[in-house]
């Protein structure tokens, strides 16, 4: 039995039964990180940076139904609708032809006012935009709201979590700690609640950091057979072991595999689209009908749930999807969102992404970052039988410490995180769980141990990285010419 330390060196209270020991790295592998550290920061390879060209994402799959296309337009309002506080009847009817102000019941805590607001890059739907949009939310109507030091205008949407109640870390905590109140808002009443001490959490590094992950394709991902993610996770076995890559799955509680969120969290997304209102907008809804703060009852403002089904909704014309809740609609254009597609490989030289992409799989990349899955048949049949290009096996893997956040979720433990998909990766301003760099050669290098990133918090609390000898291998690259570094983030940057 080993009780493990979370990266600031603190107890977590948690135990884990029937694993290996962690230990330090020997002299001799720490010689080894640190001089593949020096090689990389010898490169001559750099990140192309955000490909131009078409989005090619945010556009809804081109098969859909003539009905399905028909609910297109509601749904994309609804996903980038802004949200009041009080439920007036008059101002905020569930969405209806000619009403748009829906999405009413935002607080007592939250995070942002608007599904898009976060996921706008490069449409809606995606990742955390280059301009940090909180700086438009937090103060208005007033809103009494101080922006955390962590915020940046420029760079991306941050949730914070604290692994660990303020005051006691041997307790664990884990829950995203919503950024602002309702606090002095006109439409709040006289609700008069404070911000979490988000000062006292970062003298006590008892907080990390959650960017807004991109939607596009999750509907494909949603429906990728069981039995396929499993397959994936059990070939390729010896290759994986000499590299140091495992992985494991989330079961979710009928038994299935989860495989949406940083840590494969969530099964499907109907449920992480209620979570996510309830969560970051502080609106209710029949997933999740009650607020997350109810200490005051000045900030219980209406009736609950705040999004429910729309049951006075009385079809004149073929629009049933009036009838649903904002967070079903909210689902469902997330849904049918087609997968994102490639663009042009960067300086034009497209050969250089084909000999990036020999070396992506060589280096052993490819061993995490699966290529793609094949769907099977659809009940809505433009999702049906087709190749998902996701770039991910959709499995936890170890990160290390210097990734490790200290947060449980599931069979998720505090160093483990999904295999984010790439596809779309060209187009992202921010990488990581914490967006903390915006450079995708230096993503690449903060998936190891022992990497120059000052986030990095020491090796030994955890596991190794399962990525370590993959990184090892990429640094091995020359940084130029063909077959080379370059190369490799060439075609990242194409996809």
């Amino acid at each position: 039995m080993v009780r493990r330390k979370n990266r600031a060196g603190k107890r977590d209270g948690k135990f884990s039964f029937g694993k290996t020991p962690v230990v330090a790295l020997s002299a001799a592998a720490t010689l080894v990180l640190m001089m593949s550290a020096l090689l990389w920061a010898q490169s001559q390879a750099k990140d192309p940076g955000v490909r131009g060209g078409p989005a090619g994402a945010g556009t809804f799959q081109s098969a859909l139904t003539a009905n399905e296309k028909l609910s297109e337009p509601a749904f994309t309002t609804q996903f980038s609708q802004t949200a009041l506080v009080t439920w007036n009847p008059a101002a905020c009817t569930p969405m209806m032809p000619n009403a748009p102000t829906a999405g009413c019941g935002l607080g007592p805590r939250f995070s942002s006012n608007s599904c898009a607001s976060c996921h706008s890059q490069p449409a809606p739907g995606g990742s955390s935009p280059p301009q940090n949009p909180l700086f438009k939310v937090y103060t208005l109507k007033g809103a009494q709201n101080t922006m955390p030091s962590f915020e940046k205008t420029n760079g991306p949407v941050l949730v914070p979590h604290f692994p660990f109640q303020l005051g006691n870390p041997s307790v664990p905590d884990g829950l995203v700690h919503q950024l602002f109140v309702i606090t002095g808002r006109s439409d709040a009443r006289s609700c008069a609640l404070a911000q979490p001490d988000f000062v006292s959490a970062e003298q006590e590094n008892d907080i990390i950091y959650r960017q807004p992950l991109p939607t596009f394709g999750d509907g494909y991902i949603e429906i990728i057979q069981n039995s396929d993610i499993l397959n994936n996770m059990n070939s390729n076995l010896s290759l994986k072991a000499s590299l140091g890559i495992g992985g494991a799955v989330n079961i979710a509680d009928d038994g299935t595999v989860n495989r949406l969120g940083w840590k494969a969290q969530w099964r499907a997304i109907l449920p992480a689209a209620g979570a996510e209102e309830n969560v970051e907008t502080g609106i209710t809804n029949e997933m999740f009908p009650t607020e997350t703060d109810q200490t005051l009852k000045s900030c219980l403002l209406n009736p609950v749930p705040e999004d429910p089904t729309n049951y006075n909704y009385t079809p004149s014309s073929n629009t049933p999807w009036y009838f649903l809740a904002n967070a079903e609609r909210d689902a469902d254009f997330i849904r049918f969102l087609e997968q994102p597609t490639p663009g042009a490989c960067p300086g034009g030289d497209q050969t250089s992404c084909a000999r990036g992409f020999t070396q992506f799989q060589s280096v052993g990349c490819v061993l995490c970052h699966t290529v793609s899955f094949t769907t099977p048949a659809g009940s809505i049949p433009s999702m049906g039988h087709i190749t998902a290009n996701l770039y991910s096996d959709l499995l936890l893997h170890h990160m290390g410490s210097c990734l490790a956040d200290n947060i449980t979720e599931g069979a998720a433990e505090g160093d483990m995180f999904r295999t984010p998909p790439l596809w779309n990766v060209g187009q992202r301003y921010w990488f990581m769980h914490d967006g903390r760099t915006n450079d995708i050669l230096q993503a690449i290098q903060d998936h190891m141990d022992g990497s120059t990133d000052t986030h990095c918090s020491g090796i030994g609390s955890y596991p190794a990285s399962e990525a370590d000898q993959v990184i090892l291998n990429f640094n091995k690259l020359p940084s130029t010419g063909p077959n080379s570094q370059q190369d490799v983030l060439n075609f990242l940057r194409s996809l």
